[in-house]
């Protein structure tokens, strides 16, 4: 279990170390030696109740406070000295530690246990569509009744709970477990993921992205990725491309497929990384060979646009076809235009209407925008200044700068509307505060501001 230097400042804003229960429970001793991957502890108390796969957690005193620092397994016991399994990094002879003891195979961990968990004492993990949730829960609590220090029967209650509908309480039990353990990559990652997807209530982006962090630097692959979107864009703390294109990486080399894609994105516009359209395109494919939607809509828009290879109409409307045969709005909404100019393909006016309304009713901005101006110009349909009213408002009202303006205008020509010059300032307002040229200069012939 590998731990780093910074988890020292993640742990530094509270007592995380259980230190009630680990009096009650634990034997204390001190580290006498360090070796290359694990710790001699020798016990201050005789005792001979220390067990292979006991807990050995390592204490330091930060800022006045006693923080667990580190955390391993015993590996061998004679005469009251514990050659640990824990990595050395950061520890130093003559710090404290306390042995704790791990609770056997319960039926909690039979009817629970979470796949993917390092402290599982059970060899896989029981997949969701497999769980007996009431009797798990059960099972959870009887096990918590006879061994409430142990962390791992406190994260599986709190995941079977969370299957239950109540996050909740979930949040609760990883709590707990993190309490007990706080270097528990699997209730880190639980405990994060309700905390950035679940009910608005119980959403904190900061704590998050704190726990997102040190499950990744232990080692949980499935929190990289999220941590480094986290980092990219901003979320719970600064934006940090560095970190995020590092994490990206690695999650990228270990088969995510999102990563691969996000990792993509890094190399061609240079964010944490140094740019390089070749790796770009290495990424985005490879993300396409795992039927990641998102790297087909990004080859298509290189071959698009010409990014870094010779532009080609076909190749990038096959593109866009897979990634719009997926749902994806942008593919829908480029898919869209394609069919409509008859780029890469026959022009099909049904076919470019359908696509732009199918990413329309996903919330795409600009085929709304595009849709409008079918009605408005009169292409392949008849020409229609109510109907492009609605569908330019709609895109106007998420934000998009060129409906807004496009709606002034039509305000002040009575176009779908009747006509209203206050109304039409105050659209051109909107598109001019977004650095809109047009609107910009229309309000200053109509000697308004914005």
């Amino acid at each position: 279990m590998k731990k780093y230097v910074t988890l020292l400042s993640l742990l530094a804003v509270s007592v995380l170390s259980g230190n009630l229960w680990a009096k009650q429970l634990g034997l204390p001793g001190e580290l006498v030696a360090l070796g290359d991957d694990n710790a001699t502890v020798l016990l201050l108390e005789p005792s001979d109740k220390v067990n292979k796969g006991d807990w050995v957690a390592v204490y330091k005193i930060v800022d006045g406070m006693e923080l667990e620092i580190a955390r391993g397994e015993a590996a061998d016991f004679v005469d009251g000295t514990i050659i640990a399994k824990i990595d050395p990094e950061s520890l130093e002879v003559g710090l404290k530690t306390i042995v704790l003891p791990r609770a056997p195979i319960h039926e909690c961990d039979e009817l629970a246990s979470i796949p993917g968990d390092a402290f599982s004492l059970v060899s896989e993990g029981v997949e969701k569509e497999n769980l007996d949730v009431a009797a798990a829960i059960k099972a959870c609590k009887a096990a918590l009744e006879e061994f409430p220090y142990e962390s791992r029967f406190h994260a599986q209650l709190g995941r079977v709970l969370e299957l239950d509908g109540k996050p909740a309480s979930a949040v609760l039990e990883y709590e707990q477990a993190l309490e007990l353990n706080p270097f528990y990559p699997v209730a880190l990652h639980s405990l994060a993921s309700i905390r950035y997807y679940g009910p608005e209530e119980l959403r904190n982006y900061e704590v998050a992205r704190e726990r997102f962090q040190l499950a990744s630097e232990l080692g949980h692959k499935d929190s990289m990725q999220i941590y480094g979107s986290m980092c990219r864009d901003g979320q719970g703390g600064d934006r940090d491309f560095n970190s995020a294109a590092k994490w990206f990486q690695v999650a990228a080399e270990n088969g995510y497929a999102y990563a691969q894609n996000a990792l993509g994105e890094c190399y061609e516009f240079g964010w944490g990384v140094e740019s390089d359209i070749g790796k770009a395109l290495l990424w985005y494919r490879s993300s396409t060979e795992l039927d990641f939607t998102v790297g087909m809509y990004n080859l298509g828009r290189v071959f698009d646009n010409g990014i870094g290879v010779v532009r080609n109409d076909e190749v990038a409307f096959k593109w866009y076809g897979k990634a719009a045969a997926r749902g994806n709005a942008n593919a829908l909404y480029s898919l869209g235009l394609f069919y409509k100019r008859g780029r890469g393909t026959e022009p099909h006016f049904e076919n470019a209407f359908e696509s732009l309304t199918l990413a329309a009713q996903q919330g795409h901005s600009g085929a709304m925008r595009e849709i409008a101006s079918i009605y408005y110009n009169g292409e392949g349909v008849k020409k229609d200044y109510d109907l492009a009213a609605i569908w330019y408002e709609k895109a106007a009202n998420i934000g998009d700068a060129i409906s807004q303006y496009t709606l002034g205008t039509m305000l002040e020509k009575g176009q779908g509307f009747e006509r209203n010059r206050n109304r039409a300032i105050r659209w051109y307002r909107h598109a001019a505060q977004q650095g809109h040229n047009s609107s910009q200069k229309r309000l200053l012939a109509l000697k308004s501001d914005w």
